[in-house]
């Protein structure tokens, strides 16, 4: 944010925490695509231009994506020091979350977005191969990055004590769960070769983004991991 005395570009931790929320807002918009015209259609079939919410909804992507590597970032820069080594854990996986993310859907193949895994195992099927095999393996590591970070910031709020470290928990497990559906159905329909995801795949994946979503939120809201104890108190703290 601007530095009010020197009207330079000045960052803080509530940067890094509006900017995690601010992705979870963004991986929530796939509720668009049962209003917006043209969103039930999300990918345009080889060789046809892409629809409006397809080209809507790859924008916000990216934009998550990097959202997510800001709020990652400012965590590692300015987030909490205690208990660092999980705390350092998660902050890196979310960044790698993020990259993963931004680099699936930068590759130049038929699938806009790293969650789109319903388009990487139908252009599997069909023998896509080349680029629609890295987006596959790309989301799959973005898909692990994710559940990395989120174990790992439930394990630092364990060991700080804090109370949210429950929820946080849940969450993991939830996004663990989502992601294993996920894998499993996209592996259900590879070995079909009917290259027909269905309605499971849909479902599995908007479950999974939602499991996102909660994550970034968490880690938005939770004060412990931004707040810095003052060197004084840290100082005077029994050891």
């Amino acid at each position: 944010m601007p530095d009010k005395g020197t009207a330079s570009l000045h960052w803080d931790y509530r940067d890094g925490r509006v900017a995690a929320v601010a992705a979870a807002v963004v991986y929530s918009l796939w509720v668009l695509e049962m209003v917006l015209p043209g969103g039930e259609t999300v990918r345009a079939a080889p060789g046809e231009p892409v629809s409006a919410f397809e080209a809507f909804w790859e924008s916000a992507h990216r934009m998550a994506s990097i959202l997510v590597m800001v709020a990652a970032g400012l965590g590692l820069s300015l987030g909490a020091r205690e208990t660092r080594r999980w705390l350092l854990v998660s902050w890196w996986a979310m960044f790698a979350f993020g990259a993963l993310s931004l680099a699936t859907s930068l590759i130049p193949g038929r699938c806009t977005v790293s969650t789109d895994v319903a388009c990487t195992v139908e252009a599997l099927v069909e023998g896509a191969g080349g680029p629609a095999t890295l987006q596959a393996v790309l989301a799959v590591a973005a898909m692990a990055a994710a559940l990395l970070s989120v174990v790992a910031l439930a394990v630092n709020r364990w060991r700080r004590g804090d109370r949210m470290w429950v929820p946080v928990a849940v969450l993991a497990g939830f996004q663990a769960v989502t992601a294993v559906g996920v894998l499993v159905v996209s592996w259900v329909f590879v070995s079909s070769g009917t290259g027909q995801p269905g309605t499971a795949m849909g479902t599995a994946e908007r479950a999974h983004l939602v499991a996102l979503a909660l994550w970034l939120l968490a880690a938005g809201l939770l004060r412990g991991p931004w707040l810095r104890t003052p060197r004084a108190r840290r100082a005077a703290a029994p050891r």
